[in-house]
């Protein structure tokens, strides 16, 4: 049983000393008070008069990046953006109440504020898509988009923005969730949404041939953390893709034959022989036969004549030139040969013509076996290894058919297909590779592949070797090495103009 505080005529008084106390005034208690009221009436004064009359740079956490630090150029270049200083480019002003300044208008701002929270980033998103009009945000099956400012933080420091790192775009791809219900969107959308991204197939302009696989049913909405750590294996390696081409080429023979000769200029046939990188050293550029193929592969069919060769690239024109041999050879007697007179002329167009039939049949046996042929002139290559200009046929490089309907050698070549991007969902830059010592680092299996079929891009694991926290490459081993976040906007397919062309082509002076 607790112990008696006291009589009730005790407990009363220690009451009312209390509540005397609580009502007696003193100093103390009236500067508290007021220092107290103060407070809260200057505070509230100074969030009104701050909206009305503190510069913005009030506000600034830090000096803009180097990426926005020629706003104000900007607006006398494009008024039409309405860049008046460098935070309103940004950071709109309050839209709330403008009709009504004042009083009214703080207290509906406060209200709002109270109602609705802090504004929400949508603002400053709008602001960014005023100038980068030339993206959307992420692929359609997103299941809600994150704002600019969440990835590309600004007010850092004068430098350049900071990269994305992958943390940003591990807090959804490395939810099992998130793209679970991003699978799901990505199937109720029609394939028409989904758009290679221009910025990676074709960034050098030219018309390229690009691979485009099925997209998965799921999509590509497998959750991990990092490249290195759970990436799935790419697609081509994934799904086993092949090489489509008909245009037969060993890779084996051409880089560890032993009867390859020495190239013209006294090298070993290498890697860096056919595939060249671009002036810029992003992409290789595209092996042709007369660039690459032609030094070692001689289209001369007339072994007399070592610089009488065949058209290449149009089978009805080499058709066309065999049917007007005298008149090419009358062409070759005065051009390469350097005659003049005619009956020269004439004298030299019969000598080779005899000499050319003397080893075929006739006109449609020469014919068939340029054609058809693989390898007319094998047994001479084998007696003379060091001689290149023996030509090897149509049919040894092509796959070459008989053309229906006509019973003379009527050919029809198929046209090789010479794929440009293999990966056009990522983006690759050779010229920063190259300090890899050779080319068979990365594409491994180069080596061994004696198939068309075989496709030689590096794997996953190739990649890793560098890209990853332990290797040699690990800085550059962020999702944004190889991805970029926004995809194209379908809507944009005009012309680039000032309203439309990027904000970085502006900055770099390139817009309309």
């Amino acid at each position: 049983m607790e112990e008696q505080r006291g009589t009730q005529k005790q407990i009363a008084k220690r009451y009312r000393d209390k509540v005397d106390y609580y009502n007696t005034t003193s100093p103390w208690r009236r500067t508290r008070f007021w220092v107290s009221f103060m407070a809260i009436a200057g505070g509230s004064a100074a969030i009104y008069f701050a909206q009305e009359k503190t510069p913005p740079e009030f506000f600034n956490t830090g000096p803009l990046s180097r990426h926005h630090s020629a706003l104000r150029k900007l607006s006398e270049k494009y008024p039409q953006l309405d860049l008046h200083n460098d935070c309103v480019a940004c950071h709109k002003p309050e839209s709330l109440a403008r009709s009504s300044p004042g009083p009214a208008r703080f207290f509906q701002v406060l209200n709002d504020r109270f109602s609705n929270g802090a504004p929400s980033f949508e603002r400053i998103d709008q602001a960014c898509q005023t100038c980068h009009k030339q993206h959307a945000f992420h692929e359609p099956n997103v299941v809600e988009n994150r704002s600019c400012s969440a990835c590309h933080k600004e007010h850092q420091g004068p430098g350049p923005m900071h990269a994305v790192v992958s943390l940003d775009c591990a807090s959804c791809h490395n939810d099992r969730d998130i793209m679970q219900a991003s699978a799901q969107v990505g199937k109720q959308l029609p394939p028409t949404q989904w758009r290679l991204n221009p910025k990676v197939v074709n960034l050098t302009g030219a018309p390229s041939v690009i691979l485009q696989l099925p997209r998965p049913s799921e999509g590509y909405t497998e959750a991990f953390a990092s490249f290195s750590d759970g990436h799935p294996p790419f697609q081509l390696h994934r799904e086993n893709v092949r090489e489509s081409d008909v245009l037969r080429f060993n890779h084996q023979r051409h880089l560890n034959g032993p009867g390859i000769p020495p190239t013209k200029a006294g090298g070993k046939l290498d890697c860096n022989y056919c595939h060249r990188p671009e002036p810029k050293g992003r992409y290789m550029q595209r092996v042709s036969f007369e660039a690459n193929c032609q030094e070692c592969h001689s289209l001369q069919f007339d072994v007399k004549n070592p610089d009488f060769q065949l058209p290449h690239g149009d089978a009805q024109l080499v058709r066309t030139f065999l049917r007007t041999l005298p008149a090419q050879y009358a062409e070759l007697a005065r051009q390469k040969r350097g005659m003049t007179n005619t009956q020269r002329i004439a004298d030299f167009t019969g000598q080779q013509v005899r000499q050319l039939l003397a080893q075929f049949p006739n006109a449609e046996q020469l014919e068939r076996t340029v054609f058809f042929t693989r390898d007319p002139y094998k047994a001479s290559q084998q007696s003379d290894p060091a001689n290149r200009a023996k030509y090897a046929g149509c049919a040894y490089c092509h796959e070459v058919k008989q053309a229906t309907g006509v019973s003379y050698p009527m050919a029809e070549v198929t046209k090789p297909v010479i794929i440009d991007r293999w990966m056009p969902h990522a983006h690759f830059n050779h010229a920063k590779h190259e300090s890899v010592s050779s080319c068979r680092e990365c594409h491994v299996v180069a080596a061994s592949s004696q198939l068309t079929s075989d496709v030689l891009m590096p794997t996953k694991e190739s990649c890793t070797t560098c890209h990853s926290p332990q290797g040699k490459a690990m800085k550059t081993s962020e999702c944004m090495t190889c991805h970029t976040y926004h995809a194209p906007d379908p809507r944009v397919d005009a012309p680039l103009t000032a309203s439309t062309v990027s904000f970085k082509q502006m900055l770099l002076g390139r817009g309309p």
